[in-house]
């Protein structure tokens, strides 16, 4: 609700009372108003500033202040000034002009219930459409505001079937050349296996605002993934996220600390501890740029029929960047990253690896409720050392990953999607090849 600047003598005129007998000189009224009326808001601050020790308590002068203040993006001095007229001002119209002046400055100061106080007596006061109109586009962001800074709960589930001809990301090839002790034939268990699926994921969340710009998160999920036909490769997850937020409407952080635990076949696999920290600018027509880097470890446990699992462990360095645009209806996302895995122990250095590549994604939106997408990647991964079987070769990778899907946001808490995802992986070493198609069909609940 911004002021008709032009306006501002006419309306405050007829409640101006007398300038004080000591003054030497009237107000700069007139000319602080010549001012605001051409947008020179910080000129009209200054002016207005310059003379408040003379003038401050003249009903007229205290409004034009208030206005060159909360103009020029000083709100807290506007609020010192409408109160003023509020209280003082003997014409009714310069009063409640005042109220809704003050109602805004406490909105910018981020006083949201003083702001919604006021607003909400004006508006019990029968004013003009216009204003009445105004007050209550006020009131509703004051409210989503309130949403934004209460402490919040989350929950869903997300249940998925699915179809993958590839479970255990393993080659066709039954035969493999090794240097050693020449041809090998592979075990049926370690060859390419499909299967249909069944998979489950719960999710809890916390968000804890501590003001308008900063906040406390933290989740957990849970996943449970099961294979119709075998168990060897069943899956379950639990990761436990804590983070903080800060920043303003441009420049956006993030540092959060990850757990993870993972189990096949349910028993402990695997466990992880990350740290990432992410920077987000916000820039000028829907583009946004964002920089992140993490540190991590991850520890194998060692079982029966695999006592040198602990010879996977490493310890990570990861850095991403990333460039989107969001338009009316596409929303386009490119990503560059690269790793380094450490192995932790010096047996295992073949498990070292460094890794890059890009990505790219891009989602339609025709229109508010159905959402295709398309993604893309390409990853390039560098051993550390020679494998201990293929001990004349260090291993190289490159996996190419497509995928396309839809997402139908059947009301506000419930969605369906659906996904296609093709992975391709060569190597120098042809065990480490394949090829893995799968597709799936979920529902997501959210409360």
């Amino acid at each position: 609700m911004r002021p008709k600047h032009l306006l501002l003598l006419a309306i405050v005129a007829g409640s101006a009372h007398m300038p004080r007998g000591l003054a030497q000189s009237p107000p700069p009224n007139q000319e602080l108003n010549q001012l605001i009326g051409a947008a020179q808001y910080e000129q009209a601050y200054q002016l207005a500033t310059s003379n408040l020790t003379e003038w401050e308590g003249d009903t007229e002068f205290d409004f034009i202040y208030g206005i060159a203040a909360i103009e020029s993006g000083n709100p807290n001095e506007a609020v010192f000034a409408f109160e003023r007229v509020a209280l003082t001002a003997e014409d009714a119209t310069l009063r409640q002009r005042a109220r809704l002046e003050l109602a805004r400055a406490h909105l910018l100061t981020n006083n949201l219930v003083a702001s919604q106080t006021l607003f909400t007596e004006v508006l019990e006061s029968n004013p003009p459409q216009n204003v009445r109109d105004n007050i209550e586009a006020f009131l509703a962001l004051i409210e989503a505001r309130q949403n934004t800074q209460r402490s919040t709960f989350s929950f869903s589930v997300a249940p998925t079937i699915g179809h993958d001809d590839n479970i255990n990301s393993a080659t066709t090839n039954g035969l493999i050349e090794t240097p050693l002790i020449g041809e090998i034939e592979l075990n049926p268990d370690g060859l390419k296996t499909g299967d249909d699926f069944a998979d489950l994921t719960i999710g809890l969340g916390y968000r804890r605002p501590l003001t308008r710009d900063n906040s406390l998160d933290s989740s957990l999920t849970l996943n449970r993934h099961d294979n119709s036909s075998s168990n060897q490769f069943d899956m379950d997850y639990m990761l436990g996220d804590v983070s903080y937020g800060y920043g303003n409407e441009t420049n956006r952080f993030r540092h959060s600390l990850q757990f993870q635990t993972v189990y096949l076949d349910r028993a402990a696999f695997q466990s992880s501890l990350r740290l990432n920290n992410s920077w987000q600018r916000a820039g000028a027509n829907g583009w946004y740029q964002s920089l992140a880097a993490s540190l991590s470890t991850t520890r194998n446990n060692n079982t029966s029929t695999s006592p040198s699992n602990d010879l996977r462990d490493t310890n990570q360095i990861m850095l991403s960047g990333s460039i989107i645009k969001l338009s009316q209806t596409f929303t386009h996302s490119f990503t560059l990253f690269y790793a380094d895995d450490r192995a932790r122990n010096s047996a295992g250095k073949h498990n070292g690896r460094d890794f890059y590549g890009a990505a790219h994604s891009v989602m339609w939106r025709p229109n508010n409720n159905h959402s295709p997408f398309a993604r893309l990647s390409v990853q390039k991964t560098d051993h550390h050392d020679n494998h201990p079987v293929f001990f004349n070769d260090q291993r190289g990778d490159t996996t190419v990953t497509g995928s396309v899907g839809w997402a139908w946001q059947y009301s506000r808490r419930l969605s369906v999607n659906g996904e296609l995802m093709y992975t391709e992986a060569t190597s120098n070493i042809p065990l480490f090849e394949y090829t893995r198609f799968r597709y799936q069909a979920g529902l997501r609940y959210q409360l």
